[in-house]
Formats: C-alpha cells, structure tokens, sequence
C-alpha cells in the first residue's frame, strides 16, 4: 500500500484552482482588445492567483521550471523597460520620435518625460496581460506529473464548450445573445472568442488533443473504447464547423492537425474488464452517444453548409488582399523605430501616423495580422533577439521530444503534444495574432508545462504506436 496519506485520485488544491481558473479564462479571455468588461474579472483574478500560486512556490519548482520561467522574466522586464519614464532629451533622441516632438514645439507643451512606448496606457495593459499565462505556470510547476497530465480532459471540454457556443450562434441571428464581446465577427462560428480565425484555430487543436485523449491507457475496456468513439465522433464534428468558419487560417490548421493525429496517437493496451452489468450499461451507452453524433453532423452539414461560407474561402476578398499592403507599411514602420520599437501596445497608433493617405477608409487597423511582425515594430531590435531564441530554444526541445527511444513515456507524448500546438500557434501568428488573447496565451503556458519532462523515468508508458495488445 502506498505510504500516502492522501487518496491516488485525489488533487491538490492547486489543480482545482488551476482548472478553475482556465474556465474563466476561456470565459471571459477571448478578445485581443484592451476594452472588454470581461477583462475587469480576469486582469484582476490573474493577479491574486499569481499571488496564491507564490505562496507555496518552492526553490524546486524554479528549478524545474527555470526556462519558461526565464521567459516570462524576459518579457516582463521588456514590457516594464517601455514603461519608465526617460528624459526629454532622451526620449527626442529615440527614432521615429519626429512627429511627436514636432507638435510638443507647436503647442508649447516643453519638455515632458515620457516612456519608451507611444501609448503609454496601452503598455500598462500588455503587462497586465500577462499574468494569465503566469498563474497557469506558477500553479502548473506545483502540480504532480499525473494531475499536469489531467489537465488535457479541462482544455477538451472548455474547447468543446467553444464549439458548442458556435454551433448555436451560427444557428441564430447575427445579434445572437451569445456573441461574447461587443466588436466581433458577428454571423460566424467565432465560439468564445471574438475573432473567426481563433475560434477556428481553437477547433483545429482539438485533432491532436483529441488524439492524444483516445490514447489514454487507464480505466477498462470499455472506457478506453468510450475515449476513441469520442475522439471520433467530436472530430467528425469539428470538420464541417470549421468548415463554415470561413477561416482559410483555420482550414490549413485543421488539416495540420488531422496530420498530426497518427504521429500522436498509440493505441493503449487493453485494459481490466468490468462485471457483466457495468459492461451492459456501458455497450448500451456507447451507441447512443455514436447515434446521436450522426445526427448531429447531418444537422451541421444541412444547416451549416451556407453558401457565404463556402464562397468566402473560393473568392479573394478586399481585406485578405489588402493585408500585404498592411504587411509592407509595417516593414517600413519597423526600419522607421528601429532599433527600439515602437513601444509595447502601440501598434495602432503608430499605424495611424504613418498610413498612407491611398489606404485612408472607414475601418481602422488594430493589428498588424501578423504578429512576428508587429512585435518586431513594436519591440525592434530586443524583440527581434527574443523571437529568434525563442525558436532556437524551441527547437532543441522539439528534437529532443520526437528523438527520444522512450516514445511510450506519457511525459514525451505530451512533450510532443506541446510541439505540434505551439507550431499550429506560431503558423496561426502568421496571417493572424492569437496569442493576443487571454486564452491562448494559457494554453501556451499549459504546453511549455508539459515540455518541461517533470515525471523522470517512472512515468506510466504508452504503448508502440500501431500495437494492438
């Protein structure tokens, strides 16, 4: 018998608060804007949770956790740097200042101190937002490898609730009740977030998630068949959602992911048999749950198939042509502050200055939709050093998680799991800028979690890939 006090099933507190706290980040953490009312709940609780996480850190958890940790320490230090004051003469000196000190001259304003930043304001808020992502890491060092593990059935259900949010919107009115945030893609699937391309994207992770679900080793038979029926129906499911998403981003992701199932999946060995009456109950569950997922992907692919969707992701349309107009004001916005940047948060404003007078309209840009290169605007030189160590770093961890010859530990399945979600994030970054958001900017604190390798030789193994028995 285990010399434990505690149950084998039992969690720490600091899972609950940890599972907790993801579900009202997907809640209230969809928008990449600084304005959402839902952000008054989250900035504010990111903050007691980092506090309550800090209280039971350990020397050991740093240790373990001393790279992502670093990470964050890089950022932080970043974003606090753009926000001290520096002196006028210093401040003038900064390029891509001209303007500004242009119409302090007019206006008499004298010499003022200001930060690094343009919108001072808005570098207040990019800091803030990172406590999310640092209370998901604090609590996730302190966790046991098992209760980390057990983390992927909460990503899986909150992702599910996002695809359900978005089966009903698009059932409904544009002015559906259910469209979370004021400023959105009103009409399409966008789920919990604000944003198509994101609810899409969030989708097309749950094919390696799910994947890695179906090949769960514990429980009975029975459950282990539940998980693949599951895995199977959901992913059914997903196809036609994202289908009529009208996200070319999260249609490319989508097909990303359903290649990455056979690399993650391994069938687990059989597990115990259950009694007669449990395997009654079970048998007579599992086809009800399969009859109903047909039924339900008739309906999506009935109601969900709409013409505008499809059209959308055959015809060209003016916004998606006009991004590498963006993309090239941006370069030159990038020389123009380098090699300090534009300051953190500043995009916007700093777009505003510099668009040419031919791409005036109606709508403004809020984002570069690209964020590699807003954050080299933004950040200039400091940041274009922190993104190319960040893949350097990224990629040693990669060769050592897929070159491994102990592939059934479930410590280097989930390490592997980690690659291919943050890979469908940095390719998303690409048209797109994701990790703006609240929620997955957690997840990309839950995958550096499970990069770190925490349960050494003992960890339960998974079986060959392909192995029956």
């Amino acid at each position: 018998m285990s010399s434990n006090p505690r149950s084998r099933n039992a969690r720490s507190w600091q899972y609950w608060l940890l599972a907790s706290f993801l579900v009202v980040v997907f809640l209230t953490g969809g928008a990449s804007r600084i304005d959402p009312l839902s952000l008054v709940i989250l900035r504010p609780l990111s903050v007691l949770v980092c506090a309550a996480a800090l209280v039971t850190l350990h020397r050991d958890h740093i240790r373990q956790g001393r790279w992502p940790l670093a990470i964050f320490a890089a950022l932080f230090l970043l974003a606090l740097l753009h926000l001290v004051p520096l002196p006028p003469m210093v401040w003038h000196a900064l390029p891509g200042r001209e303007t500004i000190v242009t119409i302090d001259r007019i206006t008499g304003l004298g010499d003022i101190w200001r930060p690094l930043t343009l919108t001072p304001m808005n570098g207040w808020h990019a800091l803030a937002s990172l406590f999310a992502p640092l209370a998901v890491l604090l609590l996730g060092l302190q966790l046991s490898a098992d209760e980390r593990f057990r983390l992927l059935p909460v990503v899986i259900i909150l992702a599910a609730l996002s695809a359900v949010v978005g089966v009903f919107q698009v059932i409904g009115s544009a002015e559906n009740p259910l469209y979370l945030y004021r400023i959105t893609n009103n009409g399409w699937p966008v789920g919990l977030f604000a944003n198509r391309n994101h609810g899409a994207l969030l989708l097309a992770m749950l094919f390696p998630l799910l994947a890695l679900f179906a090949a769960t080793p514990a429980g009975t038979q029975e459950t282990q068949s539940s998980r693949r029926i599951i895995a199977l129906a959901a992913t059914a499911m997903l196809l036609p959602l994202i289908l009529v998403s009208g996200s070319r981003a999260g249609i490319f992701l989508a097909v990303f992911g359903l290649l990455s199932v056979p690399l993650l999946y391994r069938r687990p060995p059989n597990g115990r048999v259950v009694r007669r009456g449990e395997r009654r109950l079970l048998s007579g569950i599992v086809p009800v749950a399969g009859v109903a997922a047909i039924g339900i992907i008739a309906v999506l692919m009935i109601v969900f198939s709409r013409a505008k969707s499809i059209d959308r992701l055959i015809e060209n349309s003016a916004s998606e042509d006009s991004r590498f107009d963006f993309w090239r004001v941006a370069i030159d916005m990038m020389w123009q502050y380098f090699p300090v940047g534009s300051g953190s948060g500043s995009f916007a404003e700093a777009y505003q200055m510099a668009e040419p007078a031919a791409m005036l309209n109606l709508t403004y840009l809020n984002r570069a939709h690209n964020d590699w290169l807003e954050t080299a605007v933004t950040f200039g030189l400091p940041g274009l050093i922190f993104m190319l160590a960040l893949l350097i770093g990224f990629a040693a961890r990669c060769v050592r998680a897929w070159r491994r010859d102990q592939g059934g530990r479930r410590s280097v399945q989930f390490a592997r799991l980690a690659t291919v979600l943050l890979v469908m994030l940095a390719l998303a970054s690409v048209p797109d800028y994701p990790l703006r958001t609240p929620i997955m900017m957690c997840i990309a604190a839950l995958c550096s979690l499970w990069l770190i390798d925490k349960d050494g030789g003992g960890s339960a193994r998974l079986p060959a890939t392909g192995s029956a028995k």
